[in-house]
């Protein structure tokens, strides 16, 4: 009798094929820093606050889970690479007000997280562009008690006169912008007002003893980098807020960042520009890659529309935290829950203002693709 052929099991093997694809997967978005670890307690929410202690539980799992450290020392210096003798920024979005700018609550708990692991307070310095929006949110002067320093960019510690970027759009210079001349307006009325679209007196816009003759020789194609970004800081950690932004679409991990960073961003938002390619371009430099260490979006409350302002009728208690090295990744997820949210409301969609996102992945800065992202979800 002829004997049977020994076929293999094809469905055995065609299982461990695709389960060896997946992992091969998830390590190779873990080792090229693509790897987000998400916690999400709405619990944690009441009436347009959060819980501190809870949101310090919440950031501990979070960065305890993202190193695979088991203390907070560890996680620093061994998974994110912070010493005692850094110079710590945690750069915070505050244009939001006291609800939708970067929350004090996990603010204090990164700080304080740090101190555990031997950064000194004198070392940690939670800054933001201006001075004005620091005020409002709370920040200026420093909160009673808090665990770190308080810098604006303007006007405090300025622009790097010597490290710039160059774009070939013109702007028009306002107050606190580097090669601005004119003397400062009254408070609130500088490039705040000009943010929100508020018809200013050329006085109030661009400062006293100002005509505006003279504001035709004050243009520039150059954005002058924060000096706290290119001298203070050997180390960044970057707290934006899930918000949405008319300018470019969302004020997440990578604008956040970029238009907080530099001067003369003005000429880079609304239509027909959208922050693309300026976003991606500003960011991609050296100093800023090997200084910014850690993105810890905050999406504890998520606005999904009228912002950089708080309006409250858009806004959802996500009750969550996303932390990775990878703002792309941040943020290309945030996109796709936010734009759900406004398809819901019978508002556009934010995909025509935010391809500033795939240009980033072009500039290598992260990933978009869903396929390349290894999701850590926590309880």
């Amino acid at each position: 009798m002829e004997k049977r052929k020994a076929y293999p099991n094809f469905m055995g093997h065609l299982f461990y094929f695709v389960f060896f694809l997946l992992v091969s997967a998830s390590s190779k978005a873990a080792a090229s820093g693509s790897a987000v670890v998400i916690v999400e307690r709405p619990s944690v929410v009441h009436n347009f606050s959060v819980d501190a202690a809870a949101v310090r539980t919440m950031f501990r799992d979070a960065l305890l889970q993202y190193t695979k450290q088991a203390t907070a020392q560890a996680a620093w210096t061994k998974g994110i690479g912070i010493t005692a003798q850094d110079i710590v920024g945690i750069k915070i979005s505050a244009s939001g007000g006291p609800v939708m700018s970067s929350r004090k609550e996990l603010v204090a708990a990164i700080a304080e997280s740090l101190v555990e692991a031997g950064v000194s307070e004198e070392r940690i310095v939670v800054w933001d562009k201006q001075e004005d929006d620091l005020r409002e949110a709370g920040y200026f002067p420093r909160p009673e008690g808090a665990p770190y320093l308080v810098r604006s960019v303007i006007p405090a510690t300025g622009f790097d006169e010597h490290v710039f970027y160059v774009n070939e759009v013109l702007g028009r210079l306002i107050w606190g912008d580097l090669a601005f001349q004119g003397i400062k307006p009254n408070r609130g009325q500088g490039q705040r007002s000009q943010r929100h679209g508020e018809k200013q007196s050329v006085a109030q816009m661009y400062g006293q003893g100002v005509s505006a003759g003279s504001l035709e020789s004050q243009v520039s194609n150059k954005s002058y980098y924060a000096r706290l970004v290119t001298q203070i800081c050997t180390k960044i950690i970057n707290v934006p807020v899930c918000i949405d932004n008319s300018g470019f679409g969302f004020n997440g991990s990578l604008a956040s960042l970029a238009f907080g960073m530099v001067d003369n961003t003005r000429r880079f938002e609304g239509e027909g520009n959208w922050g693309d390619p300026a976003i991606a371009e500003i960011l991609d430099r050296p100093f800023v890659r090997s200084k910014v260490v850690l993105h810890v979006m905050d999406a504890l409350i998520a606005q999904y529309a009228g912002g950089p302002d708080f309006s409250p009728e858009f806004t959802y208690p996500l009750g969550a935290i996303y932390l990775s090295r990878d703002p792309v990744a941040i943020d290309s997820l945030l996109v796709s829950r936010v734009d759900s949210w406004r398809v819901g409301a019978h508002i556009p969609s934010l995909q025509p203002m935010v391809h500033y996102i795939q240009t980033a992945v072009e500039y290598g800065l992260g990933t978009a693709d869903p396929k390349n992202i290894l999701l850590i979800p926590l309880p």
